[in-house]
């Protein structure tokens, strides 16, 4: 059993290469993934440790959730704060620090399919009343910016409970 990492470029995959030498690495060719791309994930997800590592914005959130769904949850997920990915005018793995992506590899992150009401939304929504504290929330966790709806279902699929926010919100 071996782990593979799902990134979505060359240049995504040549950083870790060159942080993780011997990584085994599959890209997707970027958000417009086959379905072919997708089932040698699934077919190597039976057998192996699978993490997703896309870029922190839009288009690499959408690309993660994809893939996640196709795995039924069955992956692991690195991420990385959008504030450590930029270079210029770009955003994604590749523009990040050693430091930021040996970090997002060292916190990697379950989305559970059970248990979902871990998380109520009139709790989330009491909690998460201001665009400062929902970016709070995604920072602690280094999730891509999201709006409310996606930001909570992702708590959810990590497990994480009322008691856990209110406990990072209160962190000065």
């Amino acid at each position: 059993m071996g782990t593979f990492i799902i990134v979505e470029g060359k240049t995504d995959a040549t950083k870790l290469k060159s942080i993780f030498p011997g990584l085994k690495i599959i890209e997707t060719g970027g958000s417009g993934i086959t379905t072919e791309k997708l089932e040698l994930i699934k077919k190597i997800s039976l057998h192996n440790k699978v993490i997703i590592f896309t870029d922190p914005d839009y288009p690499g959130q959408k690309l993660r959730q994809m893939i996640s769904d196709y795995l039924d949850n069955n992956c692991l997920h690195a991420f990385i704060n959008k504030s450590d990915a930029i270079k210029g005018k770009k955003v994604g793995v590749a523009e990040a620090s050693v430091v930021a992506i040996k970090n997002s590899i060292n916190n990697l992150i379950t989305f559970r399919n059970e248990n979902k009401d871990s998380l109520l939304w009139p709790d989330y929504i009491n909690l998460v009343d201001s665009k400062l504290k929902r970016q709070k929330i995604i920072n602690y966790y280094n999730l891509a910016p999201t709006n409310n709806k996606a930001t909570f279902k992702c708590l959810n699929y990590m497990n994480v409970t009322k008691h856990a926010l209110i406990k990072i919100l209160e962190e000065k």
